[in-house]
């Protein structure tokens, strides 16, 4: 759905979207599935980092966390 949404230009929306995926996925799943996930929003999110948004920002450091310790 994060995916849909930020296509479109609501990147907010993708970014509230994203973080409650990452609110369930850091309780203990740690899957290739998901952190492929993780990965393809990274990439999603990677064009909009540059621009000064808060919820890109915070997003985009949970997720290299997640990823931090996936890895």
């Amino acid at each position: 759905m994060g995916a849909t949404q930020i296509a479109q230009g609501a990147v907010e929306e993708a970014c509230a979207t994203w973080t409650s995926v990452l609110d369930a996925m850091e309780d203990g799943i740690y899957s290739g599935r998901a952190r492929q996930t993780v990965v393809d929003m990274r990439h999603l999110l990677s064009p909009y980092r540059k621009r000064g948004i808060r919820a890109v920002s915070a997003l985009d450091a949970r997720a290299a966390t997640y990823l931090a310790q996936v890895d």
